[in-house]
């Protein structure tokens, strides 16, 4: 197959369809002048980068040129490149910056020869055999009704203290939500029979959710270039490694790629699971387009070209497996870098070619041996990729996955590992535990909280079936929303109520724990080999006696920070705000509110690496119960 981190390709165009003419006339369109909506870079190896813009002229093409310096000023530029933005693309543009130097910081921007957009940054990753550090930051969980996304104000700067220093940012999945806001309907549902015409009406609006995350919003909902444009900075502060998942595949039929046409999600039927028919969603006119509206505006190494009505074209990477006929010719959404000596970075996309959504959790259908999330193809790319950081002495493997891995019951959601996907998790953890593979850490968001957990799997599931143990040496951190219904229930943040949530079987807040006993981990990693600096906003004595509640805020907007540091320890720290309600931005009062809400240190600990001597020595500790997880679907 074509490797993921292969170098990237051609230069290329990127991106989609006209916008609605109200948006349009919303943002630009009586004016001559070009207007950069906002800038990113992406997928960031060390010599390359993928540089993403919109430029909207008034619906007119624009020929663009996009420079990078290493200083601010662009007093030196070291690469420039051209292009032109396209109706078909939504007038996007991602153009490839290449032949840069390993480990350094860049500045970069677009220009029309009159206008130049703002600069953003990014830094290139560093080599293997560099023992330097790092550090990044992840979130997911957009949902338009929360702009303008207030605990990524002020990013990269003092007055946003953890999101200072970041070499790069993993933007994990959910990065637009299909359902209605103020000012913004909800997006035509496209399924797999969804014919070129109604893929192509679709895509205009899908490209216009994306746009309205990235534009300010007036208190009727509309987009404007003026106002709180938080993503914009953002997007501009360093570089992102972006994920697919549900509500960018319309949430329905489509969210799971490696489904059959005709089966309807969530399904009850048992026939349609462990899908091996060759007709497949990703396949489909309907999965193409939302996809390419995905990465229209996502500075992505994956790339579609063209319309549904004349045809859609993967112009970047594909899969070439032609025994595996869910994958062969899909676009690579995932990928693999090095973040230097002590740390390697591992990107999984579980939406492109999962089996069906089960109705029902657990039971035989999600145990199922040949229900797959990730696809023959990608799985063993992901065991191969694993194996060879732990030969080459990588200290941590760093993994994305858009949907929790962690065990949270026997209810769990049906989309869910744990929930639709058992055997196929559980052979994950088992590779892991049987070859060894230490310092693993899962990042994820999609449950509308913050939360890290231990993990753990079944040595024998066919004679011991429900009989678990760790996963030496692995976790889960779960981080998030930018902005999603759920955690805004929460009105009393205070730490005493939220220890009072965690211990409470009775909790019916959407998105937190019930927290019945099931036998499964604890929240939290008390007892965890290397555990050290606890913290808890609340808690005095986390640090001296740490429990659960320390790993637990399910009422903040916010992200995580990973640090890794030269010797190989990791510093985890999780800032936000307090959730708030629902189109605030609608209420004055509300929008002045969190305006003036800077993101704080909710929780931290670091994980302390042994000497290689003592590596055989690491275990984990306490483990107890996680409760039930209800989420939105």
């Amino acid at each position: 197959m074509s490797h993921p981190a292969a170098k990237p390709f051609r230069q290329k165009l990127l991106a989609a369809t006209m916008l609605s003419v109200v948006l349009l006339g919303s943002v630009g369109a009586a004016s001559a002048a070009t207007f950069f909506n906002a800038v990113a870079a992406g997928d960031m190896s060390a010599s390359d980068a993928i540089l993403w813009t919109r430029a909207d002229n008034g619906g007119a093409t624009t020929s663009l040129t996009a420079q990078v310096s290493t200083d601010a000023a662009f007093g030196s530029i070291v690469w420039s490149g051209a292009g032109s933005t396209v109706a078909a693309n939504d007038y996007t543009l991602k153009l490839v910056a290449t032949g840069l130097a390993g480990n350094t910081q860049y500045f970069y921007r677009f220009t029309d020869g009159t206008t130049a957009s703002q600069t953003g940054r990014f830094t290139t990753t560093p080599a293997p055999n560099q023992n330097v550090h790092y550090k990044i930051g992840f979130t997911g969980d957009a949902d338009g009704n929360f702009r303008p996304f207030s605990s990524m104000n002020n990013f990269g700067t003092a007055a946003n203290p953890g999101s200072v220093g970041l070499n790069s940012f993993i933007f994990l999945g959910d990065t637009m939500y299909e359902t209605a806001s103020p000012g913004s309907p909800a997006v035509p549902l496209l399924t797999p029979t969804s014919t070129p015409a109604q893929s192509a009406a679709g895509l205009v609006v899908y490209d216009t959710k994306y746009l309205q995350n990235i534009s300010g919003v007036t208190t009727a909902g509309v987009a404007t270039p003026a106002g709180q444009q938080e993503l914009k900075s953002f997007l501009a502060a360093q570089g992102t490694y972006t994920l697919l998942d549900n509500h960018e595949l319309s949430n329905k039929q489509l969210q799971s790629g490696g489904a059959p046409l005709a089966a309807a999600s969530p399904n009850a039927n048992p026939a349609f699971d462990a899908n091996t028919t060759g007709a497949y969603n990703n396949q489909t006119v309907g999965f193409l387009t939302t996809e390419k509206s995905f990465l229209n505006y996502h500075p992505t190494t994956a790339d579609i070209q063209g319309t549904p009505v004349g045809g859609l074209t993967i112009s970047g990477p594909t899969v070439n497996a032609s025994g595996d006929t869910r994958s062969n010719g899909t676009a690579i959404n995932y990928l693999t870098r090095s973040w230097g000596q002590n740390a390697r970075y591992i990107q999984l996309d579980d939406r492109s070619y999962r089996d069906v959504r089960l109705d029902v959790s657990g039971g035989p259908r999600a145990a199922n041996p040949n229900r797959t999330m990730l696809g023959a193809t990608q799985l063993a790319w992901f065991k191969s990729t694993l194996a060879a950081a732990q030969a080459a002495g990588t200290t941590w493997k760093v993994i994305s996955v858009s949907t929790p891995i962690d065990q949270t019951g026997g209810n769990q959601d049906t989309k869910s590992w744990a929930g639709g996907f058992q055997a196929e998790r559980n052979d994950i953890l088992k590779y892991i535990v049987d070859n060894h593979i230490d310092h693993v850490v899962f990042l994820t968001t999609d449950d509308h909280q913050m939360r890290t957990t231990a993990l753990q799997y079944e040595p024998d599931p066919i004679n011991h079936a429900g009989v678990f143990a760790p996963v030496p040496g692995a976790f889960q951190i779960l981080t998030g929303p930018l902005g999603a219904f759920g955690p805004d229930a929460i009105t009393d943040h205070s730490f005493a109520n939220i220890q009072a949530l965690l211990n409470n079987p009775a909790t019916g807040v959407i998105n937190n724990p019930d927290l019945i006993a099931h036998g499964d981990p604890v929240v939290g990693l008390v007892g965890f080999k290397g555990l050290d600096n606890v913290v808890r906003a609340g808690d005095a004595n986390a640090a001296t006696h740490p429990t659960s509640v320390d790993f637990y805020a399910p009422d903040q907007f916010g992200y995580t920070t990973l640090d890794f540091s030269t010797d190989g320890n990791l510093r985890v720290e999780s800032y936000g705000i307090n959730s708030y309600n629902a189109d605030c931005y609608a209420n004055a009062a509300c929008i002045a509110a969190i305006a003036n809400q800077a993101p704080s240190l909710i929780m931290g600990f670091s994980i302390d690496v042994p000497e290689p001597g003592s590596m055989a020595l690491l275990v984990t500790g306490l483990l107890g119960v996680i409760g039930v997880v209800r989420r939105r679907g």
